[in-house]
């Protein structure tokens, strides 16, 4: 009885282990829509950053070369 009990035991840990390689946790992807109330140019003082969080609710915003405020949020 015992020698059936070592491939049973193996197989086990085998899953167990199998399952914990499966479950990594992953970083959502992120896309930039141009602002939809921000109004006026662009400057890196953190105003952009602050209206995409607290106006539209999403993650975070940043000023671009277009001096135009774009909002990140997650895909």
């Amino acid at each position: 009885m015992e020698k059936k009990s070592w491939p049973g035991l193996c197989f086990l840990f085998l899953v167990l282990f199998v399952a914990q390689e499966v479950m990594v946790q992953t970083e959502a992807k992120t896309c930039e829509n141009l602002a939809n109330t921000y109004r006026g140019p662009c400057f890196p003082t953190g105003s952009c950053d602050d209206h995409c969080k607290n106006k539209e609710h999403l993650r975070s915003g940043r000023c671009r070369d277009d001096f135009r405020c774009w909002c990140t949020r997650n895909c």
